[in-house]
């Protein structure tokens, strides 16, 4: 398969981003975890200028965010979607107890999952299913971190199964949605690649 020279470029800089975090939330972390931001916002931008989005698809992804952003108020608030949660201070500013930038984060996950599965399964719906549970998996190796990084606590400390089953129906409401945005088959391996950084860098907070 061959591997987009821009690829290369991309994952090689998001890594060197990441590994710059991990080493500063290390020896600096009152620093660096106020920088959490970047590392969403780069892989982000750069997911968008690479993927050559038409007009059309920005407004199931604008959906997706908004979507995403009042789960996450109502579960911040109520408690009705997710369980008791609040968030600190490291993903930046916040509405209503929200930082703005979570929605972001949902967006970039969603659809790099969906670039995944789609590459790997042709039926539709099965995408949509395995796109929700990989997003499912990648929340298990943040969640008994959040604390730590300062991203959201828990009530008690303890992470109710409520905050899974919620993720991925709301997963799977993302997924419906941007089957209205076309896979770009050039965008496999840069998703690929990036899920993997990002599995490597909260792997390595369990060392």
């Amino acid at each position: 398969m061959k591997i987009e020279r821009f690829t290369v470029i991309d994952i090689s800089f998001i890594a060197i981003v990441h590994i710059a975090g991990i080493i500063g939330i290390r020896f600096l972390p009152e620093y660096f975890l106020k920088a959490s931001f970047v590392s969403i916002l780069i892989p982000l931008g750069l997911y968008f200028y690479r993927a050559s989005l038409k007009k059309k698809e920005w407004a199931p992804i604008l959906i997706v965010y908004v979507i995403t952003f009042f789960s996450e108020w109502i579960g911040v608030n109520y408690g009705w979607l997710f369980g008791s949660y609040s968030y600190g201070n490291s993903l930046g500013y916040k509405i209503g107890g929200v930082p703005v930038l979570i929605g972001l984060n949902w967006v970039l996950l969603a659809l790099v999952s969906r670039q995944i599965s789609s590459k790997l399964i042709s039926n539709k719906w099965l995408v949509i299913f395995v796109s929700a549970i990989l997003m499912v998996l990648i929340d298990l190796i943040i969640e008994p971190l959040s604390a730590n990084l300062d991203f959201w606590y828990w009530k008690m400390g303890e992470i109710p199964f409520s905050n899974y089953r919620d993720w991925f129906l709301v997963a799977v409401l993302n997924q419906c949605l941007l089957s209205f945005v076309k896979a770009n088959n050039k965008m496999f391996i840069w998703s690929l690649g990036y899920v993997g950084i990002l599995v490597v860098f909260f792997a390595s907070f369990y060392i």
